[in-house]
């Protein structure tokens, strides 16, 4: 059920947004009216929050029953001993999932929030990251080990910078980049704050990271080709995907002006990667120009990248309408708001509810997102 309006956009980009939700490749697969239902279901989703508030637990400080059972005494204390439960993940073992206490029915006297969620000001701030449950499955997929080099292209403020450094026991190295400096000095924070001590963050322009020649030997960018065992592209984007979000204000040129951008980034990645290396990319928006585009573009573009499946796929495949086949649909993952009925949770619907469901109307009562997993072929 709907309690807010849906998005509102500029004219232009609604425009352009019920054409890809429409293309003739969707329509012939879904029907003009199931197409039509998921585009205005969308819509409603994102001027909604998420079900669930995600936290990810840092494990290279403590367990995440430890930070579980101190999570759930502080939550008591701001909720004066309102029952609220806190989930594991069965499939993403460092992340806590808190419902998001919210209107199930429409008489509602707003005189405080509508949604019910903890703060996290100051809450055990070494223990724990607010992350949305889609970031989180980008570091498990992109999978670092222990003593290899990676390189998170786009880091700021460091969320997967500091949880593929977690994934990794803080062995090894990440290099962390952003072109700005006040979010290079977030990034910094952070790992400090999380006791992370394997993280090298630069202020630096990921489009000119990539050496011409052989420099003198440095640890910051450019870098010579193939240094990077693994590289995550969180690519900047139309942000699109976010919730809640009652108005989303960028033009039309600023939305397409992304799609050059992530080309530019990813034509440095795949250089900067080894052969036999990952390249996972993602974005938080919807558009298939930023996404499925993207994917269809760099198999083309270069011959050395193979789409890999993705563990754990826990969102849905990828969309119809850039000319991907079936097989490679289902190696992408699209986190998609309108897989689900809206609906507020009440303490009552809480209770009734069984684990197993809650976790799985978490997995896609989540922001829009997009993953895809490239690796690179030995050259011959």
């Amino acid at each position: 059920m709907s309690f807010f309006p849906k998005i509102s956009f500029q004219g232009e980009v609604e425009k352009y947004l019920s054409k890809v939700f429409r293309n003739n490749e969707l329509i012939t697969a879904l029907g003009t009216q199931e197409a039509e239902s998921k585009y205005q279901s969308l819509l409603s989703h994102l001027s909604h929050p998420p079900g669930f508030t995600t936290v990810r637990v840092n494990t290279h400080l403590a367990s995440v029953e430890h930070v579980k059972k101190l999570l759930f005494e502080e939550i008591q204390k701001q909720f004066k001993g309102l029952y609220v439960p806190i989930f594991e993940h069965p499939k993403l073992q460092d992340i806590l999932l808190i419902p998001v206490i919210g209107p199930s029915g429409m008489g509602i006297r707003m005189t405080e929030p509508v949604y019910l969620s903890p703060s996290f000001d100051n809450v055990l701030p070494s223990h724990l990251f607010l992350q949305n449950l889609p970031s989180v499955v980008v570091s498990h997929i992109l999978n670092p080990q222990p003593g290899e080099r990676i390189l998170d292209m786009c880091a700021a403020p460091g969320g997967k910078a500091t949880h593929l450094a977690t994934l990794m026991h803080d062995q090894g190295e990440v290099i962390a980049m952003d072109k700005t400096a006040n979010k290079v000095k977030k990034i910094k924070q952070n790992a400090e704050l999380l006791q992370l001590n394997c993280i090298k963050a630069f202020c630096y322009d990921g489009t000119k990271a990539l050496a011409v020649e052989k420099r003198d030997e440095q640890e910051g960018p450019p870098f010579l080709p193939e240094s990077f065992h693994r590289i995550l592209l969180d690519a900047p984007c139309s942000g699109m995907g976010q919730r809640p979000n009652m108005v989303y204000s960028l033009s039309l040129k600023e939305v397409t002006s992304y799609q050059p951008l992530q080309r530019k980034l990813f034509t440095v990645a795949v250089n900067l990667l080894k052969p036999g290396g990952v390249l996972v990319y993602s974005t938080c928006t919807i558009t298939l120009s930023e996404n499925e585009e993207q994917v269809a573009w760099a198999l083309r573009t270069f011959p050395c990248l193979q789409l890999q499946p993705q563990e754990p796929h826990i969102g849905g495949e990828g969309m119809r309408g850039a000319g991907l086949s079936l097989a490679q649909l289902k190696l992408l993952q699209r986190f998609d708001p309108s897989a689900v009925t809206l609906q507020g949770m009440d303490i009552n619907s809480l209770q009734d509810s069984k684990e197993d469901d809650l976790i799985s109307l978490a997995n896609k009562d989540c922001i829009g997102f997009f993953i895809a997993k490239f690796m690179k072929l030995n050259s011959k």
